[in-house]
């Protein structure tokens, strides 16, 4: 997959284009195909290094997802492969949501209202 990965501190340069392998979701997890992200100040916060102890570099930032459910680990029962949802990634609790995939807990993760698109979701 690909993701935007800060490999050092600064600016919007800090950001590299990057293929990683796809993650697989673990027991109560669901894996989301990222459909759209936002930015926010906890976003750029890290990025500029405002955390140095809770994000050790190379790290992929993004607190924001509205994307689609393309699998579930086991003992997963909200969600099934095809469901649109959001949420808030956990903070300082593993990689953002800057990349084509994101692993998310089953416990924050929400069903995206037929009234928003994935843009939408990402900035309510």
């Amino acid at each position: 997959m690909k993701a935007q990965l800060i490999k050092s501190l600064g600016g919007p340069e800090s950001f590299e284009l990057t293929e990683l392998p796809k993650p697989v979701p673990q027991a109560g997890q669901v894996l989301v195909r990222v459909h759209s992200t936002s930015i926010n100040p906890l976003d750029y916060q890290v990025r500029r290094g405002d955390y140095p102890d809770l994000v050790p570099l190379p790290a992929i930032t993004g607190h924001d997802v509205s994307g689609v459910v393309e699998a579930v680990g086991p003992g997963v029962t909200s969600f099934v492969p095809g469901d649109e949802v959001w949420y808030t990634p956990q903070i300082f609790d593993g990689p953002g949501s800057y990349a084509e995939y994101h692993v998310a807990a089953e416990s924050i993760v929400g069903k995206k209202s037929t009234s928003l698109n994935h843009l939408e979701a990402t900035v309510r």
